[in-house]
C-alpha cells in the first residue's frame, strides 16, 4: 500500500501525464441540424414516448430529456415521481424523404477521436452507434451518438464537428420510424478494464452502457451555446449530491487516475478508506478520504425522498434515507470503479463480480 501511494503521488505531480495534460478547452455544439434547444422550442427539440398512465395516453417531450424522467407513479400524497433513468437527451429529426425516413446527418459535438463503433444493430439497446473521446485539461470525456440507421466514421479517425459520424435513425429496442431520434449522452469512462471483469456477453469491451456514467448533455450545449468552453470542475460543483458511499482504499481508482481533480485530500497522506459522492443518477462527483475503514462498500450517507430509494437511484440504493443500503446492482455498479486487478474485490467476492 505504501508504494502504491508513492506511485500515487508521483504520477499527481507529474500531472497525469496523459489526456488530461493534452486535453484542451472545447466548446460543445449541436450535433444535426436541429437547433430548437437554443430557440427555447423543447417540444421540437426532444422526441416525446408514448405513455399510457392511469388511463391516460399521452406523448410527453419531457421523456426525450436527462434523468428520472419514465416510468411514472403517484405517491400517497398526489405528488407524480419517475422511477426510469434516462441517461441521454433524444433530438428529434428534422429532415425525412418522401418514404418518412429521417436523413439528418450526425456530428461530433466537440473535435475528438472516434474510439468505438458499433454497426450491429441489435447488439446493443442503442442500436448502432458511436463513442467519441474527446481530451479536456481535467479528463478525458466520452459522448455516445445511438440509434443511428447508419456508421459513417470509424474507430482511430480524429473528427471535428465538420466531419460526419452517421445519420440519426432508429435502430435499437423500443424505437420505430415515427419516433426516430439521436440518442446523444456525455459521459465519464468508469474504468478501462471493465473488459476483463465485465459479464461474457459483453460484446462491446469497455465502450458498455454499464461502463459510462452520464450526465445532463443539455445543459452542456446551453452553456457553450454563445461560445463558452466547459470546465468539468465547475459543472459538476452544479449538481447536487444525493449520496455517498464509502470503499476500501485498496488503490488508485482508475477514474481518479484519469480525473485527479475529483479527490479532494492530500495525496500525500493515506486514507483508511474512501467516500464517494454521487448525483441520484450516479454521476461521481468528488472523492474524499475517510477516517474508519471498510472491508466492503456501504452507504454512509443520503438525501431523504418521499419514496424509497430505489426509486430514484436507479435502483442502486433500497430503503429510506434512514437506513440506505446499496441493491446488488448497487453493489456491481460501485465495484465497477473499484476493480484492480489483483487487488479488489477480494477473492472471496471474485465470484460474484465476475457474474456482472
Amino acid at each position: 500500500m505504501r508504494h502504491f501511494f508513492i506511485r500515487l503521488i508521483s504520477t499527481a505531480l507529474l500531472g497525469f501525464s496523459g489526456a488530461s495534460s493534452a486535453g484542451v478547452d472545447l466548446v460543445y455544439r449541436l450535433p444535426t441540424g436541429n437547433d430548437a434547444l437554443f430557440r427555447g422550442d423543447n417540444k421540437a427539440f426532444f422526441t416525446y414516448v408514448d405513455r399510457t398512465f392511469e388511463g391516460v395516453t399521452s406523448q410527453p417531450w419531457e421523456a426525450g430529456t436527462y434523468g428520472f424522467v419514465r416510468n411514472p407513479f403517484r405517491l400517497n400524497n398526489g405528488k407524480i415521481m419517475f422511477s426510469r433513468l434516462h441517461e441521454g437527451i433524444d433530438i428529434s429529426p428534422v429532415k425525412r424523404d418522401e418514404t418518412d425516413e429521417p436523413l439528418d446527418i450526425v456530428h461530433p459535438v466537440a473535435p475528438g477521436t472516434v474510439v468505438y463503433t458499433n454497426n450491429g444493430p441489435g447488439l446493443s439497446n442503442y442500436g448502432r452507434y458511436v463513442v467519441v473521446k474527446h481530451c479536456i485539461p481535467e479528463g478525458d470525456i466520452y459522448t455516445v451518438y445511438a440509434h443511428l440507421a447508419e456508421v459513417r466514421c470509424s474507430a482511430g479517425q480524429r473528427v471535428g464537428t465538420g466531419n460526419e459520424l452517421g445519420r440519426l435513425g432508429y435502430s435499437g429496442a423500443g424505437i420505430n420510424k415515427t419516433r426516430a431520434h439521436l440518442h446523444l449522452e456525455i459521459c465519464f469512462l468508469i474504468n478501462r478494464h471493465y473488459d476483463k471483469f465485465s459479464p461474457p456477453a459483453n460484446k462491446h469491451g469497455i465502450y458498455n452502457g454499464l461502463n459510462l456514467a452520464g450526465f445532463d448533455i443539455a445543459k452542456v450545449l446551453l452553456h457553450c451555446k454563445n461560445g463558452a468552453t466547459l470546465s468539468l470542475r465547475q459543472h459538476l460543483a452544479t449538481l447536487p449530491e444525493h449520496y455517498r458511499v464509502r470503499v476500501p482504499c485498496i488503490g488508485t481508482m482508475d477514474l481518479l487516475q484519469r480525473h485527479p481533480f475529483l479527490y479532494k485530500g492530500d495525496w500525500k497522506k493515506r486514507p483508511a478508506a474512501l467516500d464517494i459522492a454521487f448525483t441520484a443518477e450516479g454521476v461521481p462527483l468528488a472523492v474524499y478520504p475517510a477516517d474508519r475503514a471498510v472491508a466492503a462498500p456501504e452507504v454512509i450517507s443520503c438525501k431523504p425522498q418521499p419514496t424509497l430509494q430505489q426509486n430514484c437511484t436507479a435502483n442502486r440504493l433500497k430503503n429510506n434515507s434512514k437506513n440506505a443500503a446499496l441493491t446488488a446492482s448497487g453493489r456491481r455498479y460501485i465495484e465497477t470503479f473499484l476493480w484492480l486487478e489483483g487487488k479488489y474485490p477480494p477473492a472471496a467476492q471474485s465470484e460474484d463480480q465476475n457474474s456482472l
